[in-house]
């Protein structure tokens, strides 16, 4: 689903409202926001272990946006991307923010090696780079190389010993236009303190302001560690209380049907198909839900247990979805290239077929 609207960055769950994952999403609910973006990684190590899974889960079921960053560093390239591919799919995470910096300048192969198993494992994830606001100072950051392989580039715009938000969002678009590729821009600003330095709640209403009128579709902020506390709430008020309505796109069944696959919720998957819906293999075929009950039981409770799905719409037209689709368990059992066929009456599944192997390891 595209990204729209306000974010807040978390970089420790802990230090946000508490840890009360509840409390967050409420937060997040009333300041009226669209996504979170939460710290689940840094460098080739797993960050905010214990609260990243009730956070994400709490966030996604109240109509949020759950993405995940990690902060990287170079020096082992797979090993990064081999943490955040495992905690995006064990989280099942809406997107991902690379946060590349000084660290990375001049790891253009590295940058390279990182994203190509990024990317080669999750190819339909929506992904970010986070990094400097003005390139041209920052040459040496393999810019290409990483934008290459995202969805949307995250700049920081933030305006430290200055006033000027929407000048110098003005300044760091017109840098990026000049960079390879040119990607959408969903800008960070600031809503922090340090070294003395603070952002004004006039000067987060402007870079909003200046967003908006630029046909951005999203603000982001860093950080809720610091505009969530007692220190920063005219900050976190003027992000609050800036209006940027969010159209909510109602999910496709496909979606749904991901959803519903990594909740193990078989009532849920059922809600989805019409009562004399007919579901074929190469093996058999059966009708209706209780039999498709059976069918769903043995898939999550024996074949695939405690799986993680991924769900890609190949073709996507009218009352007809081809869908590719991986499932990887932790007890080493896995699909991948899976291809089924739905076929929708009502907006439910009428017809569905299904061509996959499980496999081990």
């Amino acid at each position: 689903m595209a990204l729209e609207g306000k974010g807040f960055y978390i970089w420790k769950i802990h230090k946000c409202e508490g840890g009360d994952v509840n409390a967050i999403v409420q937060r997040a609910k009333a300041a009226g926001l669209s996504h979170v973006l939460i710290k689940i990684a840094d460098g080739s190590s797993a960050y905010n272990v214990d609260l990243a899974r009730p956070l994400v889960e709490a966030i996604q079921a109240a109509g949020l946006n759950a993405w995940g960053w990690q902060f990287v560093y170079g020096k082992e390239p797979f090993g990064e991307a081999d943490i955040a591919i495992h905690r995006i799919r064990a989280l099942a995470l809406d997107g991902f923010v690379v946060n590349a910096e000084t660290a990375y300048k001049g790891r253009h192969a590295e940058a390279s090696a990182y994203m190509e198993r990024l990317r080669g494992t999750l190819p339909r994830l929506d992904v970010a780079l986070s990094s400097f606001r003005y390139p041209r100072y920052h040459a040496s950051l393999p810019w290409t190389e990483f934008l290459s392989q995202c969805t949307y580039n995250m700049p920081q715009v933030y305006w430290v010993q200055a006033n000027n938000p929407g000048q110098q969002l003005e300044w760091s678009i017109q840098q990026f236009n000049e960079v390879y590729p040119v990607q959408p821009m969903l800008p960070t600003g600031a809503a922090y303190e340090e070294f003395g330095w603070r952002a004004r709640a006039s000067e987060i209403t402007e870079f909003l302001q200046k967003a908006r009128n630029l046909g951005l579709a999203v603000a982001n902020f860093w950080s809720w560690d610091y505009a969530g506390s007692s220190s920063g709430s005219d900050l976190w008020n003027a992000v609050a209380n800036f209006s940027w309505p969010v159209e909510q796109r109602p999910k496709d069944i496909v979606e749904r049907l991901e959803d519903a696959l990594n909740a193990g919720d078989i009532d849920a998957i059922l809600a989805l198909y019409q009562p004399n819906a007919v579901h074929i293999t190469a093996q058999r075929t059966i009708k209706g839900h209780d039999e498709l009950r059976v069918y769903y039981a043995k898939l999550l409770g024996e074949l695939l247990p405690d799986a993680t799905y991924e769900l890609t719409p190949v073709v996507a037209e009218g009352s007809s979805r081809h869908v590719s689709w991986n499932a990887t368990s932790p007890r080493l059992f896995s699909v991948t290239a899976g291809q089924d066929t739905l076929g929708l009456r009502q907006g439910l599944i009428q017809y569905h077929s299904s061509v996959y192997r499980i496999v081990a390891g």
